[in-house]
């Protein structure tokens, strides 16, 4: 019998208050049985390095895109494989996994009884890694609005973009693509996107936007509120394994990793890594 560690992230999206108990019971009547931790605290990195140094067979990990991140990071490319469980709100890294969304118990029956173990592959920005997404530019930050007009609180998203700047789509940075290469290529954007893609695919997709005009930045702004920004008129794409993002007055950029907001310096270099560690996919 394989030795399972789990660990649960109370304080993500949509882990609820007894998700401990649930989650020990929902293996026990798979005929499994494992060891569980709750994170509590604001450190995690320590608990998932304690877990992982007791050398489990595989990891359960029922969390938000953030914490999953974290314990990917730990393990390593020769560590135990993660089987993801959705707890969080956007549940990208779940969902880019199992093939598409998928409820807790069904990833976790899926994943222990007749998953795939698959090479996961990540991006770098700098020394820290993302395994969905890295996003820069003020439209990063329309998630949480764009999540609560989708579940049709429209006066909760209003009031969080007012008084903010999430809709300025001012140009502030510059890029370079292949410096140095046959394929460089260099130009402005006001937000942009680099996804890291399944196992099949060989480079990131680089997104970005450079609105001509105001009223291509208007469009811009609202379609992005609405839908993924990514899909909205204007956005331009480069597939690359080496892109650096500048800030054009030098300061830091404002940047999301995973969902996660970090700020990095300008000049970050974007790199991939083909396989960063190892996944269990319920293949939903």
């Amino acid at each position: 019998m394989s030795r399972i560690s789990a660990l649960v992230n109370s304080h993500s999206g949509s882990v609820p208050d007894d998700a401990a108990d649930q989650l020990q019971a929902a293996v026990e009547e798979l005929g499994e049985t494992c060891e569980l931790i709750l994170l509590e605290g604001d450190d995690i990195v320590e608990p998932i390095r304690t877990c992982l140094d007791s050398s489990p067979d595989m990891l359960i990990v029922w969390s938000g895109d953030g914490t999953i991140a974290c314990a990917l990071e730990q393990a390593g490319p020769s560590g135990p494989p993660v089987l993801p469980l959705p707890g969080g709100t956007m549940n990208l890294f779940h969902k880019q996994i199992h093939g598409g969304p998928c409820e807790w118990r069904e990833c976790l029956q899926e994943g222990l009884q007749s998953g795939t173990i698959i090479d996961v592959p990540a991006g770098k920005a700098g020394d820290r890694s993302f395994y969905v997404a890295a996003m820069a530019g003020n439209l990063t930050d329309l998630a949480g609005p764009r999540e609560a007009i989708r579940k049709g609180k429209i006066l909760e998203a209003f009031e969080t973009l007012s008084g903010s700047d999430v809709l300025d789509l001012r140009t502030t940075m510059t890029f370079d693509v292949d410096p140095g290469r046959a394929t460089a290529a260099s130009g402005y954007a006001t937000a942009v996107s680099l996804f890291v893609g399944t196992q099949e695919n060989d480079s990131l997709e680089f997104a970005y936007i450079d609105p001509d005009n105001p009223f291509e930045l208007a469009a811009t702004g609202f379609a992005a509120l609405l839908s993924d920004w990514h899909e909205a008129p204007g956005v331009k794409t480069i597939h690359s394994n080496d892109v650096t993002l500048i800030h054009e007055r030098g300061f830091d950029l404002r940047i999301t990793l995973d969902g996660e907001p970090v700020r990095l310096k300008s000049g970050t270099r974007f790199t991939r890594i083909p396989k960063a560690g190892r996944a269990i996919s319920a293949n939903c």
